[in-house]
């Protein structure tokens, strides 16, 4: 029995070698196939996960034809509310305060004319009086000496006739000196009269008071500031400009613009121009004036400025969007996107003024992600259907 077990071992393991020969063979030949697969020869064409995979297609992109026209010029700037100049507030004559009115606080507004305080009249009252005095002396004195001397001439006629009177007979030198006096006193009385009536403080434009201090009950010496107010009319916007935006407007003094608040929109006029460019930003500054002075802003308030310029010919007038970086536009030419800086003019509350060239195939507006020069690109115009 031992021996016919031991012959069965060995024949075992040659079935067992053989089929693991036939399996390593297999797996051999369906490496081989799996190689040999259409999805794995580059010569038979994409995998074929990526045969569904679409073609990107080239960005959709709207463009406008400008039209070539004449364009009014319009240049912004930015700016402040300023005032020309403030007036010291003084009184021409001492005295005391004996009344102040309302519109001569801080922050007051006043007509022109308008009494804003008013000093001591007695002292002045009084001395207006007695300068009236002496005028009536110096008359009364010089019709004396008229008299005396139509007299005189009369009694010298009779004891000489026929020969001229004397000066000193007939009281020319005397006559003379009472004329000069009669004079002098007239004189004194304007300047009394005067002193009077500027006893009434008031200042000769319509404006308004930025600082004050008088009292009633204070005394003021003749030419004490006690304040400072300034003119209407000398409120103006200042504006500064760069030297190129000032070619543009040329002739500037005259030009009609639009001021813009927060609140207000008024108009303006450049009424005149610096003498230098400014030694730091190296810009001209404009000055201009409210066309209705009471209508002006409040000094201090920042503003938007827009002056208008001349007429240009052959310009357009491109919207904000078509605008690039660095003042660029996109322009189509066979469906491929071009460069081009144009020469700017100015803006308008329209758009963007630049001088006429040629659009090719449209100004693209708006940005084309991914935009450089030579994109291929779909091109849709207002109104029509997409090209290819």
């Amino acid at each position: 029995m031992t021996a016919p077990q031991e012959d069965a071992k060995p024949a075992k393991r040659r079935v067992l070698g053989g089929v693991q020969i036939a399996v390593v063979a297999l797996l051999v030949l369906l490496a081989f196939l799996y190689a040999r697969s259409p999805g794995r020869d580059s010569a038979a064409g994409p995998p074929a996960f990526a045969a569904g995979r679409a073609e990107t297609p080239p960005p959709l992109v709207r463009v406008v034809r400008p039209a070539v026209a004449r364009t009014a010029l319009r240049i912004a700037a930015t700016g402040s509310v300023d005032v020309r100049n403030h007036v010291a507030l003084a009184p021409q004559v001492g005295g005391r305060v004996v009344s102040v009115s309302p519109s001569l606080r801080t922050g007051g507004a006043f007509q022109a004319g308008e009494q804003l305080l008013v000093i001591d009249r007695r002292d002045f009252e009084l001395a207006h009086d007695q300068a009236e005095a002496d005028v009536a002396t110096a008359a009364a004195n010089l019709m004396l000496q008229v008299a005396q001397g139509d007299a005189a001439r009369a009694n010298y006629a009779l004891l000489h006739p026929g020969q001229d009177v004397p000066a000193l007979v007939a009281r020319g030198p005397q006559i003379a000196q009472a004329r000069a006096q009669l004079a002098a006193a007239r004189a004194r009385l304007d300047i009394a009269a005067l002193e009077l009536e500027r006893t009434s403080f008031s200042l000769p434009f319509a404006g308004r008071v930025t600082e004050s201090s008088a009292e009633v009950g204070q005394v003021l010496s003749r030419g004490q500031s006690f304040g400072q107010a300034f003119a209407l009319d000398a409120v103006e916007v200042v504006a500064p400009l760069p030297p190129d935006d000032v070619k543009r407007l040329q002739p500037v003094l005259g030009r009609r613009a639009t001021v813009r608040s927060a609140e207000r929109t008024l108009a303006a006029q450049v009424e005149r121009m610096s003498a230098q460019l400014d030694a730091r930003s190296r810009f001209a500054t404009l000055y201009l004036t409210f066309a209705d002075e009471a209508e002006s802003l409040p000094p201090g308030t920042f503003v938007d400025v827009e002056i208008e310029g001349p007429e240009l010919a052959d310009t357009y007038l491109l919207p904000e969007a078509a605008e690039q970086v660095g003042g660029s536009v996109w322009l189509v030419k066979g469906n491929k996107l071009q460069s081009f800086v144009p020469r700017a003019l100015g803006r308008t509350a329209a758009g963007w003024v630049v001088a006429a060239f040629d659009p090719m195939g449209g100004v693209v507006m708006g940005a084309v992600p991914g935009a450089r020069a030579g994109l291929a690109v779909q091109v849709r115009r207002a109104g029509e259907a997409t090209e290819s």
